[in-house]
């Protein structure tokens, strides 16, 4: 079982699968989990952005809400462990 383990992510997912893909390909191995640990920013909506906890000027939509949507999959399986940056009022509902 080939496992990446990823730090902050601030919900800059597609950035992290297309490096995955790019570790795959050169080293012809499968990742069968990812695992981001800390600030994962899990956001889904503007709403979800005003309530994370960061200073206004790093509130900013990043990839997480088309995967959460289901505009696009996840190509491996992603588990998250939340930091102190998160929009945690929501995470309940996940």
């Amino acid at each position: 079982m080939h496992i990446a383990i990823e730090g902050c992510c601030h919900g800059e997912l597609e950035k992290i699968y297309e490096t995955i893909a790019l570790i795959e390909k050169k080293h012809g191995i499968k990742i069968d989990l990812l695992l981001c640990c800390g600030d994962f920013q899990a956001v889904r909506n503007e709403r979800d952005l005003e309530s994370m906890s960061v200073p206004p000027k790093y509130r900013q939509m990043q990839s997480f809400h088309k995967y959460y949507s289901g505009e696009r999959t996840a190509p491996v399986l992603t588990v998250f462990i939340g930091g102190n940056h998160e929009a945690s009022d929501y995470l309940w509902e996940m």
